[in-house]
This record gives C-alpha cells, structure tokens and sequence, in this order.
C-alpha cells in the first residue's frame, strides 16, 4: 500500500521558515496584502454578510482566543472570525487561483486569526500558509477528475477539497504531531462537502458561503486533532477506501508525492488581477490594455470581439443575472462592468445591477467567437504546464476604427507575476470601501513587507480594525 499520507505529514510537521527560499516567502507577503485587500472589498455583498451574521450567531460573542473581524471594530471570536474573513476574501473572486481551485480565502484567514489569537510570529504565518497550501494542492491535484469528466452535469469538487486548505495550516499553527496530523487529514477527508454542480447550474451565491463552513469546520478539526479527540481514521490518501474512492475513484498518480519537501506548488499561485472567475482575467487584461492605450469609452464602442470562447464563461440574457456568482462567471458581464461601474470592486456586483438594462446593453456588445471553444479541463491542464490559453480581442468603434490585442498570461500569473505596486493597489481599493484609516493603511502595508520579523502578528492583524 502506498504511504501518501505519511509524507505528507511527515512534510509538514518538519518543516521550518528556514526551508522556504525567499521568492516563496516574498510571494506569501504580497498574497497577504491582496487577499486581504479582496476581502475588505468585498464585505458588503450579502454573501459576506451572511458569514459575519453567522459567525456571531454561531460562534458567538467571546472566548479565549480572539482575533480581528476585518473591517469592523474590536474583536471577535478566532473561529467567527474564520469564517467571516474567508467568505469575505471569496466573495468578489479576486483573491488567487492554484491548479484546483482558491485556497487562499482559507489559507490567509485561518492563519492571521490563528496567528493573531495565539500571539505568533510572522514566520510561523509564513510556514503555516505555504506549507498549508503544499498540502491542499497536492490532495486536491491528486483527485481531480480525468479529461473526459462531465463536470457540468457531476459538478467539480471546488468546494470538496478545499477544506484542506483550512484545516492543514490550522493543524501546522497548532503545532499537531505527524500521528495527530494522519488523523485530521483523515477527519477533514471525511468532512468534505460532497461533489455537486447545482451551485454552477442555479448561479448560487453559497459557492461563495461555505468557505465560511469549510473554514470553520477545517480549523475546529485541527483543535479536535490536538487535542487528541480524533481516533481510527488513518491513512485517507491510502488505500481502496481512501479519499480518491470517496472522490468518484480520481486518483491521479505522481502528484500528491512529487518531490515533496523540494518542490513547492506554491510558486505557481496565480493572483487574480480582477475580481472574476479566473478564464475572465485575460479578457479583462485585453480590454484594459486597449482601452488605456487607445482612450475610447463604453459610448464609443460597436462590438467588441473575443477568442476563443471560453466553456460556460458565455453567459448573457436579457434579462440580467441572478447571483454575484453568476455574473462573475460572464465574460460579456464583466466586460460590461469594467467600462460602465468604475473601480473593481463591490460596485461591479451590487444586487441592484444585475439586471441593469444599460449594463446589458452594453454586454451584449460582447461577441465571442463561435469557431473557437476552450474547453475548462485543457484550460486547467495547460496551466498545471506552466502555460494558459491566449486570449485575443478586437474593439470596434463606432466611427468603423479597430484595435487589436492578443495577451498569452494575465497579469498576476506566475508568468507575468505581481509587484508589490499591484497588490498595494488592491489592498487600498478595499481598505478605502471600508474607510480604514490612512495610518492603518500604510501600516498595513509595512508590516506586510517584513512579516518575517514580527515576534508578534496581532500587531498586523489589529490594523484591519475600524
């Protein structure tokens, strides 16, 4: 029998800031920055909303251990806080992209509370994200469905796998041993959400909610796990009865062992420039490019003309949209929203325009092209091969003139990755929504920049409170 899950805790249970090369730990400070700034942005969408209103309902109002709801004033339980900075960093779509989904809603939220309520330092919240996000990769890469999967009818198991990345940098933060460890891999397996496609088929905003139940759930298991209340689940990534059985029989050889402890998945993070599903980030990218190059405005423009079609990324009715999560997901939306709402932000999504007729109008603009489909499965497989489909783009005005573009990689993917100009920009547009304080701001950002030196991350975690 194989021996998956020994490895991986074994990995990371041994591993120390010092194993991390500093492009991994210069990557982790500026995911912080953004994530947190995605967050901040997207509080008042009613998804978010609806994880700080549960968060208090279920967790309650104090405890020993408390940590900064962001955005508001004081504190708040850690695991209300979980669950209301992960919902929020999801909500808008803008936070990451790895191969298999968006860990960092979890991974960023799970580790500042944790960090902040239990007073560690910032190399441990470096260790703890990178080496939690090790561990969700290679379990999620490991059971991803074959090529010739009908996701569309089954669904795709977003939200099944990404518990992990809950529950391992809360098992890592805690300071689990490997036996401790086995057992919460074994009991976050056993807690997955099952695999569905209705939240796609109804356009559900719970897509973006239950990060606020995965998180919670992955962070109370790693606790439970510590304090040695788990028993006799053993060994999920070995074995017939093991987790790629539980995940409809997926188990793809070589990736969830692949030069562990040596090679970090982490490097190939993407960070998503717009706040969009991760197949509209070059069109945006494209539309960006021409209109600042060219100066034209959403009045001027005939049509605007895109290759290839990205699979079920098409979607445009007349009569509007019926989630933040549907329209995310809308190449003709979210063009539409970039000329017409200003900012990214929660503005591009609020309720009340969703079926706005003159934001309609306008993506309805929007062709794509009919000869060309890019199917989501060799999409995901050219990224994991460090590639990602080009994109190309034609704007035509209404005065008969043209402008054309074709981008290989948008901006944030490791191939043309962010600077810290970039993640700065996205942490104010959302620190400015919830009018932070501009010494808070700049603080923020400062201490982003030397997390590694703080004996102390509650000091950085106390700057996101009103």
């Amino acid at each position: 029998m194989t021996e998956y899950t020994k490895g991986l805790c074994d990995f990371i249970t041994n591993l120390k800031f010092e194993h991390l090369a500093p492009e991994l730990t210069d990557k982790a400070k500026k995911l912080t920055l953004h994530v947190v700034g995605a967050a901040l942005s997207g509080r008042t969408l009613p998804t978010a909303v609806s994880a700080r209103t549960a968060a208090r309902a279920v967790v309650g109002t104090q405890a020993d251990l408390m940590s900064t709801m962001w955005g508001e004033s004081g504190k708040v339980p850690m695991h209300g806080a979980v669950m209301a900075n992960a919902t929020a960093a999801d909500t808008l779509d803008w936070e990451d992209c790895s191969f298999t989904g968006h860990p960092s809603a979890h991974l960023i939220s799970v580790s500042m509370a944790m960090t902040e309520a239990m007073h560690l330092t910032g190399k441990d919240y470096i260790t703890a994200v990178i080496g939690g996000f090790e561990i969700y990769q290679r379990v999620a890469c490991y059971i991803q469905p074959t090529l010739d999967y009908d996701t569309t009818k089954y669904g795709w198991g977003l939200g099944s796998w990404q518990i992990f990345a809950s529950a391992a940098p809360a098992g890592k933060l805690l300071n689990c041993n490997a036996d401790q460890f086995n057992l919460l891999l074994g009991a976050t397996g056993c807690s997955t959400p099952v695999v569905n496609a209705i939240l796609a088929l109804q356009g559900s905003d719970f897509y973006h909610l239950q990060y606020a139940i995965t998180g919670l759930t992955g962070t109370m298991l790693a606790g439970m796990a510590k304090r040695n209340e788990l028993d006799n689940i053993y060994n999920i990534m070995d074995g017939e009865s093991g987790y790629p059985m539980m995940m409809r029989g997926f188990a793809n050889e070589g990736w969830i062992d692949r030069n562990l402890g040596t090679e970090y998945l982490f490097g190939q993070l993407l960070l998503k420039h717009w706040p969009a599903n991760m197949w509209i980030q070059t069109p945006l990218d494209c539309l960006d490019h021409l209109k600042t190059e060219h100066g034209f405005n959403a009045e001027d423009i005939e049509e605007i003309f895109m290759t290839p079609t990205y699979e079920e990324r098409d979607k445009f009715s007349w009569d509007g949209y019926a989630s933040c999560r549907d329209a995310q997901f809308s190449v003709p939306y979210c063009l539409a929203a970039y000329l017409l709402r200003g900012e990214p932000g929660a503005n591009w999504y609020r309720a009340d325009g969703l079926a706005d007729k003159e934001l309609l109008e306008m993506a309805s603009r929007v062709k794509l092209d009919p000869d060309r489909l890019q199917t989501l499965p060799e999409a995901f497989k050219m990224f994991t091969e460090g590639l990602f489909p080009t994109t190309g783009m034609r704007v035509t005005l209404k005065d008969g003139q043209q402008f054309e573009v074709t981008l290989p990689f948008p901006k944030g993917h490791p191939q043309n990755p962010f600077d810290w100009e970039d993640v700065e920009q996205t942490f104010r547009s959302g620190a400015r929504a919830v009018n932070l304080p501009e010494d808070k701001i700049q603080r923020f950002i400062d201490l982003c920049k030397k997390i590694d030196q703080l004996d102390d991350m509650s000091q950085l975690a106390e700057c996101l409170s009103l």
